[in-house]
């Protein structure tokens, strides 16, 4: 918050993107570990500071739309990246991390060229005083508990749930990619229009219980799916449910911030979600090895229920002061 979304943004890609060309020519692994990590120190920074800039650059009114442009940019990338770094592959790996490095910079120059000095950014001063940290802010750090629950059975169905496809109903890997290209492309092609037409419909609070419903009721129901149709219902279902839910919750944390905190309220938001993405490999594969597939739906259905309580306690703390 003290440098500000623009240089980080900046120097998140142009170093990052630097940062790509050396991988191909590490060859100590010691040394591919501190890499990868300053990459991923970079890359992360990124984040934060493109959630903050959102902010700047959208209205009240717009935010949630806006988010969902973001995440309608997000998905198209994750549905084309995985094509073109196999075709870039069959050629040499190292085309991956020249590709990653050229859009990378690419992206530096867009930044560097359009939001250069667009808006200027909140400085804090004596006359408005230091913000409030996001750790003192009680409703948000409950919220960011429940955000990172619903990460955490989020991210089962696209970290170690593709085991459960191909373990116990033999799917294959190209039908294992068909499923999660699904979620891309739908997400990509109804969010945005979806938002539109519901936001002013009903409180934030009630979309991400909603979201967090259609997450229990995918688990509760996973048991019973025996075929491939039955599989693509449940990524329909967890579809909509990131759709209903994931734009609301970048809504209530752009809400509790305010313009000379918001980037550590975002940095906290995304410190969720990643700490999410590090958890539930470990914690799902320990679930299945000691108590099987059908135990760890049950608890990750009863941690998608917790949210729906949890994202209502949070709307009466909210609103009683």
């Amino acid at each position: 918050d003290k440098i500000g979304y623009y240089p980080v943004m900046l120097w998140s890609l142009f170093i990052g993107g630097l940062l790509f060309l050396t991988v191909p020519y590490i060859n100590s692994y010691p040394l591919l570990c501190a890499s990868l990590f300053t990459l991923s120190c970079f890359s992360e920074a990124f984040r934060p500071a493109n959630m903050t800039a959102i902010a700047f650059y959208s209205t009240p009114e717009t935010y949630t739309r806006s988010i969902s442009l973001n995440r309608l940019a997000i998905n198209l990338g994750f549905s084309i990246g995985p094509a073109v770094g196999g075709i870039l592959a069959a050629q040499s790996y190292a085309y991956i991390f020249s590709a990653d490095s050229f859009t990378c910079i690419g992206a530096g120059i867009i930044v560097l060229l359009f939001l250069s000095n667009k808006r200027k950014q909140v400085v804090v001063t004596q006359e408005n005083k230091k913000p409030l940290s996001p750790y003192k802010d009680m409703a948000y750090m409950a919220f960011i508990v429940l955000a990172f629950l619903y990460a955490l059975c989020f991210f089962q169905f696209f970290s170690t749930m593709p085991l459960f496809y191909k373990a116990m109903h033999h799917l294959s890997e190209k039908e294992i990619g068909w499923l999660m290209a699904l979620n891309g492309l739908l997400v990509a092609a109804i969010e945005m229009i979806m938002i539109f037409k519901i936001e002013k419909r009903w409180s934030k609070y009630n979309f991400i219980a909603l979201g967090a419903f259609l997450l229990a009721i995918s688990y509760l129901f996973l048991p019973f799916i025996v075929n491939m149709t039955g599989f693509i219902l449940l990524f329909i279902v967890i579809s909509f449910s990131e759709m209903i839910a994931m734009p609301f919750m970048n809504a209530f944390m752009n809400q509790r911030a305010s313009e000379a905190n918001r980037g550590q309220y975002s940095a906290l938001y995304a410190m969720a979600w990643s700490t999410a993405q590090i958890s539930i490999p470990i914690l799902a594969t320990q679930v299945m090895a000691n108590f099987g597939y059908n135990a760890l739906w049950m608890v990750l259905a009863a941690l998608s229920a917790l949210i729906i309580l949890g994202i209502k306690w949070v709307e009466f703390k909210v609103k009683i002061k």
